[in-house]
């Protein structure tokens, strides 16, 4: 219509000025119309854009959390739509968005909209229809992630195995979002805890080397007390000489004088003196010649006389003063450790009251010295038996502090950084060693404690991504050989959590091999229960209610103990030292409520309560999500 129009107006010159200027205007107004509603249905379009994008966004945020793309993720993803989405704007109606989950992890999504034209309407022109699709998903760069896990007795059975599958989910997440699977490095390191942790593996590595240790270490043990005198007899000394009887003697007498009944017929042979041992004692023994013992001199038959000779053989013992084992004595001593590594054998004498054990010098003697005295000198102890150390560590010299807050300067397990110093055993560590750790009801009664050592620690190890379905077969394997076992110490897996990771301490080869300084840095505590400590336990501080390295006497004992405080305030001390690392630090709270010292050891809003296996495994893949950053897909 518009064309033939202006044909006519063409055609037709005269007159027609109105018209050219009515059909200019007609043509104006549709150019103006449509940009007016090109503009609109572009902002429509930006804002159905942004809307869809934060709808996968969100989606791919719940589906981190629970590990599945259902109708409440997707309700999560319609809400954050309809959040951006703007229906009023420009009269937008028909407004859809739908949202799904695929294998390789992203969240995809369509929105659709119809805008009302204004203007063009004039010219027959109805709604415009607009899409905008989005993708989300997560893009991994480098981190490193240490996890500190509570294998405490607790944890036995099924949470164990809920514990092992969390992290295997943990990893194939982060694996998934692994884009750069060249150039992007993960590495995980494991502390588990329980009353103590293992360095084994970092000891036999010579990432802690030997000479971090004690060469001598106090423990609550027992003694052997040596104190009745006992005297062990020398091999004897022998003097043989011929003596000949005064006068002329009758054969029949004289063998008498060769067995000592001559002259007096209550002679003994042999005759014993000197004595009583440890004076030295003798003994003479008579005998006659092999030849020539009696010679006639005169006479005949049996009236005959003559010489006499006997040999007179002396038997000289003198004696070694010794002392008897009397008894064990329950006490602290200080035992040579020396040497003692993790897996090596370390000879260890132990003794019965009910058997004769002897010592040169009277006193008290520990069962390593024995073990040591025991030779060819002394055959007077049993032959020691090997024990080896299992690595787990007793921590080295601190203070009884309540607040820790700041950390005094003699609190050196707290300190993560400082390495031991060579002649100064209070830096150093000392091995948790249950052979020879007692404890006592009295100074001559105790008993042996009972060692609750976890598995191994493990530095920083880089994870394969590459397949990242599959767990990499050493983290099976070292998942697999965890133990439950123990009392609850949050402090002293925090600790060697925040050591192992620190970038500036002992280990800072490990965390910054390959010149890592652009890493993502993460703690990630999980515990079943709240710090219980024991005071009768072995632990990385010794035995609470005789070593008090930790408390002052009556401090309690569990969870709800003054005790406990003690304990809690050194976690919360180590986990400052983490975050100043530059570490975040996630807190999962297995099965338990989640705590203030757990919430206060978190960064800002990163503690979860998981109450069975289920989230358990999700907050772990909620986790990993997080450390991985949400991006959009284009």
């Amino acid at each position: 219509m518009v064309r033939r129009c202006a044909a006519s107006l063409l055609r037709h010159e005269a007159g027609n000025t109105l018209a050219v200027v009515a059909f200019a205007v007609l043509m104006l107004l549709a150019a103006v119309g449509g940009g007016v509603d090109m503009s609109r249905a572009y902002m429509v379009k930006t804002n159905l854009q942004s809307a869809c994008d934060a709808g996968v966004l969100a989606g791919r945020k719940a589906l981190s959390r629970t590990g599945d793309y259902g109708s409440a993720e997707k309700a999560k993803a319609d809400k954050m739509f309809a959040f951006n989405f703007r229906k009023s704007a420009e009269q937008s109606h028909d407004v859809t968005f739908t949202s799904q989950a695929h294998d390789d992890g992203s969240v995809t999504g369509t929105a659709t909209a119809a805008m009302p034209t204004t203007i063009m309407a004039v010219f027959k022109f109805g709604d415009m229809d607009l899409k905008a699709e989005c993708s989300a998903e997560l893009q991994m760069a480098s981190a490193d992630v240490m996890f500190v896990l509570d294998v405490t007795g607790s944890m036995a059975g099924n949470r164990l195995d809920g514990l092992r599958d969390a992290v295997r989910d943990f990893h194939t997440t982060v694996a998934n979002a692994v884009i750069d699977k060249d150039r992007t490095v993960i590495r995980y390191g494991f502390v588990p805890y329980s009353m103590t942790v293992n360095a084994s593996n970092i000891v036999a590595s010579g990432a802690l080397p030997a000479g971090a240790f004690a060469d001598n270490t106090p423990y609550q043990t027992r003694v052997a007390y040596f104190n009745t005198a006992h005297y062990l007899p020398n091999e004897p000394t022998v003097s043989v000489t011929q003596e000949t009887y005064g006068s002329s003697i009758t054969q029949s007498n004289c063998t008498k004088y060769a067995n000592n009944t001559y002259p007096s017929s209550s002679g003994k042979n042999p005759v014993t003196g000197g004595g009583p041992a440890p004076k030295a004692t003798t003994s003479t023994l008579y005998s006659a010649p092999t030849s020539g013992a009696w010679t006639r001199t005169s006479g005949s038959g049996s009236s005959a006389v003559g010489t006499c000779k006997r040999n007179k053989t002396v038997s000289t013992t003198d004696y070694t003063t010794v002392y008897k084992f009397t008894q064990w004595r329950y006490k602290q001593a200080t035992i040579d450790t020396t040497g003692v590594v993790p897996g090596g054998g370390s000879l260890i004498t132990s003794l019965s009251t009910n058997d004769d054990y002897y010592v040169p010098e009277r006193g008290e003697y520990d069962m390593r010295t024995l073990a040591k005295m025991r030779g060819a000198e002394n055959t007077y102890l049993p032959a020691p038996t090997t024990h080896a150390w299992n690595g787990c560590i007793e921590e080295r010299q601190t203070v009884v502090d309540l607040a820790m807050n700041p950390v005094p300067d003699g609190a050196l397990d707290l300190d993560i950084n400082s390495a031991p110093i060579a002649d100064n055993d209070n830096t150093k560590w000392k091995p948790y060693w249950g052979i020879v750790e007692y404890n006592r009801s009295s100074s001559t009664s105790g008993s042996m404690v009972t060692e609750r050592c976890p598995a191994p620690m493990r530095q920083f190890q880089e994870v394969d991504t590459k397949n990242p379905n599959t767990v990499p077969a050493w983290l099976n394997t070292y998942l697999n050989n965890l133990t439950a076992v123990g009392n609850t110490y949050h402090d002293i897996g925090m600790i060697w959590g925040a050591r192992l990771a620190s970038t500036r301490g002992m280990f800072a080869a490990n965390v910054l091999e390959g010149n890592r300084t652009s890493v993502s840095r993460h703690i990630i505590f999980m515990t079943d229960g709240q710090m219980e400590p024991s005071r009768t336990g072995y632990n990385a501080y010794g035995i609470e209610d005789l070593d008090r390295r930790i408390a002052p006497s009556g401090s309690g004992t569990g969870a709800n103990s003054t005790l406990a405080t003690y304990h809690t305030n050194r976690f919360l001390a180590a986990c400052r030292a983490a975050r100043e690392e530059g570490y975040t630090i996630w807190v999962i709270s297995f099965g338990t409520g989640i705590t203030n010292a757990m919430r206060t050891c978190a960064s800002a809003d990163r503690a979860y309560q998981a109450s069975n296996t289920t989230e358990l495994r999700n907050a772990f893949r909620y986790i990993a999500g997080q450390v991985a950053d949400l991006r959009l897909k284009r």
